[in-house]
């Protein structure tokens, strides 16, 4: 892999972004902390560690370049197994699958929210986890780098550093809320064991 992409200093928006990533990274330490608290389900817990982690790693991806030397490491081996000209053939399929599955996975879960799980805590778990999903998808595009998906997503509306900010918004938003919820939650108990 060609690794010289990641000795170059990153670009103020990418130390922006990493500076997001952290900040929704530690809003989901605490979520994950206000689960016992708050008395929720274990998989509340599990949910947003595992998406704090996820966040971290994108962290360290844009601080490094990482993505972006994976990115050109691909079209690099592409160039020398001389299949860079038929590149099209392989991608078109490859983000029509990753776009595909980010749907099915979105839909899956709102299915499984509207029959199942009902109340704030769990819907801001669900939203979270349908974000960071999303958030999945979009590196993966980027990662494929196919030149129709590259127009929408680094033309003039930058429609990547708007999918990116407001997934990572989203749930930022949600794991707030949900640790807000944790702190509101024992009082209220506690009320109506009083009573």
């Amino acid at each position: 892999m060609n690794w010289t992409m990641m000795a170059m200093p990153p670009s103020l928006l990418s130390l922006a972004a990493v500076g997001l990533y952290c900040l929704v990274s530690c809003a989901c330490a605490v979520a994950a902390l206000s689960v016992q608290r708050a008395r929720q389900p274990a998989w509340h817990r599990v949910i947003w560690l595992v998406i704090g982690a996820m966040f971290v790693m994108l962290a360290f991806s844009r601080l490094t370049g990482f993505e972006e030397a994976l990115r050109e490491s691909l079209r690099l081996e592409l160039r020398v197994t001389h299949q860079y000209e038929e590149r099209r053939s392989l991608q078109r399929p490859i983000a029509a699958f990753a776009v595909a599955l980010v749907g099915a996975i979105g839909l899956a879960l709102a299915y499984r929210t509207a029959q199942r799980l009902k109340g704030p805590a769990n819907l801001a778990a669900i939203t979270a986890v349908a974000s960071a999903i999303a958030m999945v998808g979009l590196v993966c595009l980027r990662l494929i780098s196919l030149s129709p998906v590259d127009k929408l997503l680094y033309g003039p509306l930058k429609l990547n550093w708007i999918a990116d900010i407001g997934l990572s918004t989203i749930v930022l938003v949600a794991a707030a809320l949900h640790a807000r919820l944790g702190r509101r939650e024992p009082r209220s108990r506690s009320r109506s064991s009083r009573r």
